[in-house]
């Protein structure tokens, strides 16, 4: 069994389509596959089909935005269900805070004599919702910088034209969507938000009264003093143990499909809590 949990396709900001994305899983040598777009289980019927005519066992997943003490944290929902009422409905509660930030994304923009919106259209080929890396290709197209790095340096970052913040649902929230829809809820890249262990632990604690019950241990960024770190808070905690690569696109190779350490033993993966 060769696992990944974490990948997201171009219904969210991957490049990749589900098809293509199954493809590449198959070369990877993956087995099991959980596609977690963000914000958008729109991409989940592709998928399955195309799981099936590759063999790969699809894990139906989502990956929801949600605030903890004004800080944007990610959750994962694996096994879900994605036509439970709750979810759905939570889900375009997130797709329209999206639309109504990109509206403001643009209008701020124009402000500046920057004018994205077709642009952008075509770059989401109406397949999902504009995101900040939609915004920042077609500012690298329309020759504002010369690449995404750049564009996010001089544009969409706080105090810099495109610049609007979100407002997230709080923990809480995303845990009841997910648990409503059979889920299991897992911190997403814990390493990425650079917490003390201390504080990750206080995060811990909060995610488990909001029904949140797993973590990533391996990612396709955590070498194994954080491997270890993480291992040990879930052993802990008595979470769940995933791992995902947060596959995007085939041109960041520091989050290739499937790159993410297998799981020791020692600890209770994911899986064992599907149905």
């Amino acid at each position: 069994m060769k696992a990944d949990y974490h990948c997201h396709s171009h219904f969210s900001d991957g490049t990749l389509s589900p098809t293509e994305l199954l493809e590449l899983a198959i070369q990877a040598g993956i087995t099991d596959l959980a596609l977690t777009d963000h914000d958008t289980l729109d991409g989940l019927p592709e998928a399955q089909i195309a799981a099936q005519s590759q063999g790969i066992n699809l894990i139906n997943g989502i990956e929801l935005s949600c605030t903890w003490e004004k800080q944007l944290i990610h959750v994962v929902g694996l096994n879900i269900d994605p036509a439970n009422s709750v979810l759905v409905a939570g889900v375009e509660q997130n797709k329209q805070r999206r639309l109504d930030r990109a509206e403001a994304m643009f209008e701020d923009l124009e402000q500046h004599d920057i004018f994205l919106r077709d642009s952008v259209r075509e770059l989401i080929a109406a397949k999902g919702v504009p995101t900040r890396p939609h915004f920042a290709e077609a500012l690298v197209q329309q020759g504002y910088a010369k690449d995404k790095k750049q564009a996010f340096k001089r544009y969409l970052v706080r105090g810099k034209p495109g610049y609007i913040p979100m407002v997230w649902p709080d923990v809480e929230q995303i845990g009841a969507w997910i648990s409503a829809a059979g889920g299991i809820a897992v911190l997403a890249h814990p390493n990425r938000y650079k917490f003390t262990r201390t504080r990750l632990s206080r995060l811990i604690s909060d995610m488990l009264k909001a029904g949140i019950q797993g973590i990533e241990v391996s990612t396709s960024t955590t070498d194994k003093q954080q491997s270890a770190m993480l291992a040990g808070l879930a052993q802990q905690f008595g979470l769940y143990a995933s791992i995902g690569s947060d596959f995007h696109s085939k041109d960041q190779p520091w989050a290739r499909l499937g790159g993410a350490a297998d799981l020791s033993k020692d600890l209770n993966a994911v899986w064992n809590g599907f149905n």
